[in-house]
């Protein structure tokens, strides 16, 4: 028996909602300027710490092979 898998609605979407951020990050940072300076204290060095959060919570799942059965 054949069970055919079906993708849910964020994952079948994936794509726009990655460019739609993007989008939203661009048009926030022309309309609301201050954000890039408040954005920009939460750094070390050259390294910034929202997107290095971001990218360790992204990357987690596939580096401990987590499964969402």
């Amino acid at each position: 028996m054949h069970q055919k898998l079906k993708l849910s609605f964020l994952d079948r979407y994936l794509t726009a909602w990655i460019f739609a951020a993007m989008v939203f990050g661009v048009v926030l940072g022309w309309l609301v300027p201050s954000v890039v300076p408040f954005l920009n204290r939460f750094s070390v060095g050259t390294t910034s710490i929202p997107i290095a959060v971001g990218l360790i919570v992204m990357m987690y799942p596939p580096f401990t092979k987590v499964r969402y059965e």
